[in-house]
């Protein structure tokens, strides 16, 4: 997540590692160094809101940098924060879900998915108007009306209206220079986190596991 006090630069936020215990971390993206860790489920808008609330108003957070999880998104709104969503994970998962429906959608279809890939490649300014224009192009089947599964086809629209809604979250790097278009430094801090949490037996408390992250973090060994 990032954060802007005194400038536009950014605050990464970031999920941890899976297993027992959901770890959240903060970092400021203009040092890479961890701000804090938090005991929280991502994907709880509630609970991240609940957490993150204290530090926007302590560090005058502006500007958020993650992933693509729509709670983000309600979090970033609720509390009227910007965010830039992370290019890394933003190209993971349209590529992933761009191939699987290339395998499914008729080939009269397939230069659609094409000229997505170089959409999300390229980032246009206007690049969601285009996605409208292809949207509007696709006819919507009958399909996945009373529960049923959406068709391929209805599944490519429900993309594109997604990649189109979004859009300026994907590019506000671009008009934003010092907010960073990925979210490499909150993973690197994760990283090393990771690494020192195998070389302990286990933390007795959660503030012996968040003193013992944070010094990890901050490549304190």
């Amino acid at each position: 997540m990032e954060t802007g006090a005194g400038g536009r630069r950014g605050w990464g936020l970031c999920a941890g590692w899976g297993g027992t215990q959901a770890v959240l971390v903060v970092v400021d993206m203009g040092t890479g160094q961890p701000v804090t860790v938090g005991f929280v489920d991502e994907k709880n808008p509630q609970a991240v809101k609940k957490f993150l609330e204290p530090l926007v108003q302590r560090l005058g957070i502006s500007v958020i940098v993650t992933d693509d999880l729509a709670s983000y998104k309600q979090v970033a709104e609720a509390l009227q924060l910007e965010q830039q969503v992370c290019q890394f994970h933003l190209r993971r998962w349209v590529g992933r879900t761009l191939h699987e429906l290339k395998q499914t959608i008729p080939n009269e279809w397939l230069w659609v998915i094409e000229e997505t890939k170089s959409l999300i490649k390229e980032l246009p300014l206007e690049g969601d108007r285009r996605l409208l224009e292809l949207w509007r192009q696709i006819p919507e089947t009958r399909q996945g009306r009373n529960g049923s599964e959406l068709s391929p086809l209805d599944q490519l629209r429900f993309l594109l209206v997604r990649l189109m809604q979004d859009w300026a979250r994907y590019r506000m790097f671009d008009w934003q220079p010092d907010v960073p278009w990925t979210n490499n430094p909150t993973e690197q801090a994760i990283g090393r986190m990771k690494m020192r949490a195998r070389t302990v037996r286990g933390y007795k408390t959660r503030p012996g596991m968040a003193s013992g992250l944070m010094l990890a973090g901050v490549g304190v060994a």
